[in-house]
């Protein structure tokens, strides 16, 4: 029996349960999945990039060069040949040059030009291995791609992007600076998502981001751990980039949102491709940031089409894994029963790589605990694109649009299934309406909503976030307009026997899908049914519907883009494979061989490559000329106190009887010392403004024109401020001797970029002083500088990311901290210097000593009398929280222990004949604090 029908047939037994996976078989997690285990490899690609490996690491490296070359010459027959013989790649049974140069090639590395757009994970992977970028340039490069694009509204982008709801900032270049610190050590990356920047829907929980859900008034909810799977992609060492927008709540697929909009408004996401039109959702700003190159890979969830969606109408690749393989915990939900994490990317590869850092068994979602066993080393190994050879496809004729109903989804499937035919596989159309029920079983977002929401709310939320129920929610006004009057309250209004009745019928619903579906993917011998996933900037029928309503995995990638004539020419349009429960690994093989023989994909012309920084400019070089005029500058690069000189020259004056010339400069940047004119001349006259300077020259009398090389203007600055500025050469009207003139405008400029002195360097550095227990006052000791009148910041850190508010010297340690390494940061900031970092080394907070009290009242009772044990707990610092479990006269008051409030409780205790009892009260801590007992005796008079 299937999981999904064992579940149908409990599922009385599971409603009302406060826990994360709705659909679950398990009462409780199996003592295997007691702890989070990842069961991914997360490795290298295999085979290509693994096979040969002789150092046993599942990469090739020159590690294994240094070995394969000495043996160079060895045959079968040699006593070494078991240590090479993985490299003997054309199996002659010799090691040659050719297997030397096979093995060099599979090594993950290229020193060749890089070019961030387009660039998949193995690119990147490649070019940090050689040091052609770094982790840090790839962040920082989304970062400025993000900065330039995504409000970006001109005479070409009509509308913004609006994809991005926040960034990582600092936090992401911190990770990446360890991340490349981590691959110079070790000689290579952690896994193939190390350094990676990837982009989050804000419906994950990240520790170092608010979650908002596309909210307005959980745009401050600042959680205290990572989703599962954001815990996964940072244990494998990817950044975390983003937090993409989405439609409010994940509800729909227009990206509709109010995160960070004024109450009764809301913003729309655009696709890049063509900004009028939306770009899909729910997981919309995923899809919309990686189609336009703001990060390397996303991630979306999916409940009724939110991954899928978003990839069919930006040319992406998304993965819509078995419910099952990837854990709910920590992302916002929107219906249990259906919904599920999975990766957005631009090519197969990326995507494969990306659910290979994210899957495993999580006790916080138990139905993971399905996966155990049917989770390949690394999805990459099916990266084949021969796969299509034998393969047999089906496709139910209802779901394929005719061409009255979509001309371009029709053509573009009826050459998709030619292409994979040439591919060699077979594709068979079946008519049949056995699906039917399935297709047009409803979502549960409405009837599901409220309540798995409310248990993301209880178990999630920030504390500090006032909404914490739909009713509130509707009441702050900070909803997407539309939705406040109907489907918000329509949501609300769903009472717990709709929601128990709603889940015993949608779980039968989903259960009996995929025992239909597999049964037609059996009895046609098929490796997978295909349809449109929808057509140009539109859904098709309810195809989107079949993977949900059977928790079956799906796998959709561009199969072309419409044409002229056709729905909105140039919009995509992905062809989906769906396939049985954890078939995962051969929906990306079937997927990869398709996308290698179409490569449909295109990038949006709108968002093409920055343009790169100008190179500074070498001291005494031409910047620019404008009409053989020449402005230089001695040193383009200074920093405050520099003494800076510009010139200005024309290369060949012919008959300049008298010129003036007008410049301009920041003066916020340079100040103005002084200047000369050209020394040929007998009359200079020069006038200074507030960053301008106006110089007249001039021959007197009869005096010959002058000609040839001339200099016509020397200026001396001096560096005040830090920043940039073009000391331009304005308007030039040169006066020839028979009084004819000429104006050019401008002559040209040269920038000059003044930075900070350098900064103060810590001679002592910080260290944490005090105890490192929750709830206790920790100081940061003194830091000394190298310069005098150094002022000093604080900033405390949980791990590597910042703590908010902590900026002064001393810090209280909170619950939040345990287990953490909490450290602090000094600035030093000194007027005209950049800022000095003195970072303490960190300490591991450890919990809260606890110490349990008891009084009883009155002290010697009446047996006639229920004496009261008033119970108090203290720990330094901080009020614990927790329970108490009673035992008097040697017997438990009650099994279900008394819930502390305020550090105390008081317990009635049971009445006794006379004698004297024993009363123990034992202290049951939540995580941050330290169990403790008390004893004493009770003496009950007759």
């Amino acid at each position: 029996m299937s999981t999904r029908r064992q579940w149908a047939a409990a599922v009385a037994g599971t409603l009302g349960l406060a826990t994360m996976a709705v659909v679950t078989t398990p009462t409780s997690a199996p003592a295997e999945v007691a702890a989070r285990v990842s069961t991914g490899g997360g490795g290298y690609l295999a085979p290509y990039f693994t096979e040969g490996d002789l150092t046993g690491d599942d990469q090739l490296t020159d590690a294994d060069l240094d070995l394969l070359v000495p043996a160079l010459g060895t045959v079968a027959a040699d006593a070494g040949w078991a240590a090479v013989a993985a490299a003997d790649y054309d199996a002659d049974g010799v090691i040659t040059m050719t297997d030397v140069a096979d093995a060099a090639q599979r090594v993950l590395y290229d020193d060749g030009p890089f070019d961030l757009l387009e660039s998949s994970a193995v690119d990147m992977q490649k070019a940090m291995n050689a040091g052609v970028t770094t982790s840090v340039k790839l962040t920082q490069a989304y970062l400025d791609r993000i900065t330039a694009y995504d409000g970006l509204v001109d005479g070409a982008h009509a509308r913004a992007l609006n994809s991005i709801i926040t960034t990582g900032g600092p936090a992401a270049l911190a990770a990446a600076a360890e991340s490349d610190a981590l691959r110079a050590a070790n000689g290579g990356p952690r896994s193939m998502v190390d350094g990676i920047p990837i982009i989050l829907k804000d419906n994950y929980d990240t520790l170092d981001m608010p979650t908002s859900a596309g909210h307005g008034s959980w745009e401050t909810n600042q959680t205290a751990d990572d989703a599962f799977m954001v815990d996964g992609l940072r244990d494998a060492g990817a950044v975390i980039l983003a937090k993409a927008t989405l439609d409010e709540f994940a509800f729909g697929f227009a990206s509709e949102y109010t995160t960070n909009v004024p109450a009764g408004s809301s913003k729309l996401v655009a696709s890049p491709y063509q900004l009028a039109r939306t770009a899909g959702g729910s997981s919309g700003g995923t899809g919309a940031s990686i189609a336009a190159n703001l990060g390397a890979i996303g991630f979306g969830t999916d409940t009724g089409g939110s991954i899928r969606v978003p990839a069919s109408y930006n040319q992406l690749v998304g993965i819509r894994p078995t419910v099952g393989l990837t854990s709910r915990d920590g992302i916002v939900p929107l219906a249990l029963s259906q919904d599920t994490g999975g990766p957005i990317a631009r090519t197969v590869s990326d995507a494969a790589i990306a659910l290979d850092a994210v899957v495993g068994v999580d006790p916080d979602d138990p139905l993971t605990s399905e996966q155990t066993g049917k989770v390949p080393a690394s999805y990459t190994e099916y990266l084949d694109p021969d796969a299509l050879e034998g393969r047999t496809f089906g496709y139910v004729t209802s779901m394929v649009p005719t061409v009255a109903q979509n001309a371009a989804a029709n053509r573009l499937f009826t050459e998709a299934v030619a292409d994979l035919t040439a591919a060699g596989a077979t594709v068979v159309p079946i008519t049949t309406t056995a699906l039917n029920p399935t297709l047009n079983e409803a979502s549960g977002s409405t009837n599901e909503f409220k309540h798995d929401l409310n248990t993301y709310i209880g178990a999630h939320l920030d504390p500090d976030v006032a909404t914490r129920d739909l009713t509130s929610i509707i009441a702050s006004g900070r909803l997407v307009p539309s939705r406040a009057a109907t489907t918000y309250p329509q949501r609300n209004n769903v009472t717990q026997a709709q929601y128990e009745t709603w889940i015993g019928t949608h779980g039968t619903a989903i259960a009996t899908g995929e025992s239909l579906t597999t049964g037609l993917l059996d009895s046609n011998d098929l490796d997978a049914l295909i349809y449109p996933s929808g057509t140009p900037y539109g859904t098709f029928s309810t195809n989107l519907r079949l993977s949900p309503n059977t928790g079956m995995p799906a796998v959709t990638v561009p199969m072309g883009q419409s044409a002229t004539g056709e729905t909105f020419p140039g919009a995509g349009v992905n062809l989906e494979f769906l396939g049985r429960n954890y078939s995962e690994g051969d929906l990306i093989a079937m997927t990869y061989a398709y996308e290698q023989a179409t490569r449909h994909r295109t990038t949006p012309p709108l968002y093409p490559a920055l343009a790169p920084a100008p190179a500074p400019a070498p001291k005494g070089a031409v910047v620019e000329r404008v009409d053989g005029y020449t402005v230089t500058v001695s040193d383009a690069e200074v920093e405050i106190g520099d003494e800076v000189t510009v010139t200005v020259a024309a290369d060949a004056a012919a008959d300049l009887y008298a010129y003036d010339l007008d410049l301009g400069f920041d003066p916020e940047v340079l100040e103005y010392d002084g200047a000369t004119t050209t020394a040929a001349m007998p009359y200079s006259a020069v006038e200074a403004g507030d960053g301008t300077v106006s110089l007249v020259g001039s021959e007197l009398g009869s005096s010959p024109a002058t000609t040839g090389p001339t200099t016509l203007a020397t200026l001396t600055f001096t560096a005040t401020g830090q920043g940039t500025t073009d000391v331009t050469a304005g308007n030039l009207v040169s006066v020839a001797a028979d009084l004819t003139s000429a104006t050019v405008a401008p002559v040209g400029s040269t920038p000059v970029s003044v930075d900070l002195l350098p900064a103060p360097v810590a001679t002592t550095l910080p260290t944490v002083a005090g105890t490192a227990r929750v709830g206790q006052l920790v100081v940061a000791t003194d830091t000394v500088f190298d310069l005098d009148g150094v002022a000093v910041d604080y900033q405390w850190l949980r791990g590597t990311s910042p703590i908010a508010g902590a900026t002064g010297p001393t810090y209280t340690i909170t619950p939040a901290d345990l287990g953490s390494r909490l450290s602090v940061v000094v600035t030093g900031t000194l007027e005209d210097h950049a800022p000095g970092l003195a970072p303490s080394a960190g300490r591991t907070v450890l919990r809260a000593i606890s110490t349990t009290t008891v009084a009883v009242k009155p002290a010697s009772p009446r047996s006639s009398v229920r004496p009261q044990a008033v119970v108090s707990v203290r720990a330094p610092g901080i009020t614990p929280t927790g329970a108490v479990r009673v035992t008097y006269g040697g017997k438990l008051v009650r099994n279900l222990p008394w819930r502390l409030v305020g550090g105390t409780v008081t317990v009635t205790l049971p009445r006794r004949t006379p004698g004297t009892y024993g009363l123990k009260v034992t202290y049951v801590p939540t995580a941050a604090f330290v169990a403790s007992t008390r004893s004493t005796t009770v003496r009950v008079r007759r």
